[in-house]
């Protein structure tokens, strides 16, 4: 009988050898914030990881390994990695690289002037990139890029909380800096959305999510809440898409007014990060590409993914445009 034990027990340790386990969804939580929304997404209906099936992971899996390769930079070697993730998440700072000068010389005109187009717009650019991170892993399969949702989060509650900043104590509206966050519908619901990113900025890190243990999980499920509240923050804004004299991100006689409405953008580029994860859409997703046909999972979001660049491209044009503005501290008046 012992043989037999010991004759199960090398067998089972050459299986392992042979065919690893695959890593489990612990050794991705630290990478996640704030869209905790990938510990949902990641698993299916009965609470287990989803199937990552071979066409799939064969290709996941080459990209994966093959951004942990070095490369020589100034005589020493560099993760492929590292350095893709550097160059991607530099674009996250840059609405606080604007607002650089203005703080270093306190040109209260510059900051009270354009710290809710600079700022306010970079908040919603470094938000939508951390919601971007789940629908890549969903089609993709790759997980090299993980990383960046947490630091797009960051920048986001960084841009946030600086623009509620700016807001309080620079802008033209009467009375106390408290007053000027609530007397508005539109500065109360973003002075609601900043008081829900504190805590997810607090917590956005390791030693946060050991503490907290399955409750870090639906306190990082916060974002969602944001992303909802920011479509009626530039609803209240903008007059719901309707452009009003110089009320609108555009001014009037714009020629695009509508485009430039930062409403229009949110609900272009909410259509895809939504869509991707419906769980009957992911199911058909993963579906298709366990049959190998991941032609044809591209073929199929290409429409609304292309609107989602359409509508980026607008929010990143605005950001760069009143950003520059605002480095030279001469702040637009559009």
């Amino acid at each position: 009988m012992s043989t037999t034990r010991d004759y199960d027990r090398g067998r089972y340790a050459r299986e392992q050898d042979l065919y690893p386990a695959e890593p489990g969804p612990a050794d991705y939580e630290s990478d996640v914030y704030p869209d905790a929304g990938i510990y949902r997404d990641d698993w299916g209906d009965e609470g287990k990881p989803v199937a990552d099936h071979q066409p799939r992971r064969r290709w996941s899996k080459i990209v994966d390994e093959w951004m942990e390769g070095r490369i020589k930079f100034g005589g020493t070697g560099v993760k492929r990695k590292t350095a893709a993730l550097l160059l991607l998440g530099a674009w996250g700072f840059l609405p606080l690289f604007f607002m650089l000068p203005s703080l270093f010389t306190f040109n209260t005109n510059t900051i009270g002037g354009s710290v809710d187009d600079t700022l306010g717009t970079g908040a919603m650019v470094n938000l939508f990139m951390c919601l971007l991170i789940t629908p890549a892993v969903t089609l993709t399969g790759q997980r090299w890029f993980v990383p960046l949702r947490r630091w797009y989060g960051i920048m986001f509650a960084c841009c946030g909380i600086g623009d509620a900043l700016g807001a309080a104590f620079f802008d033209d509206f009467a009375g106390s800096p408290f007053a000027k966050l609530v007397e508005h519908t539109f500065t109360l619901i973003g002075f609601l959305m900043v008081l829900l990113a504190i805590p997810l900025f607090i917590t956005g890190n390791n030693w946060a999510q050991r503490k907290l243990g399955r409750y870090w999980k639906t306190l990082q499920r916060l974002t969602y809440v944001i992303w909802g509240l920011l479509f009626f923050h530039l609803a209240t804004l903008e007059g719901f898409g309707f452009q009003r004299g110089s009320n609108g991100s555009g001014f009037a006689g714009d020629g695009d007014a509508i485009f430039h409405q930062r409403l229009y953008e949110y609900c272009a580029c909410s259509l895809f990060l939504l869509t991707i994860r419906i769980p009957p859409v992911k199911r058909w997703i993963t579906a298709r590409q366990e049959e190998g046909r991941t032609r044809l999972v591209f073929i199929a979001v290409m429409p609304i993914f292309a609107l989602f660049v359409f509508g980026f491209i607008f929010i990143v044009n605005e950001l760069i445009f009143k950003g520059t503005h605002s480095f030279v501290e001469n702040p637009s008046s559009e």
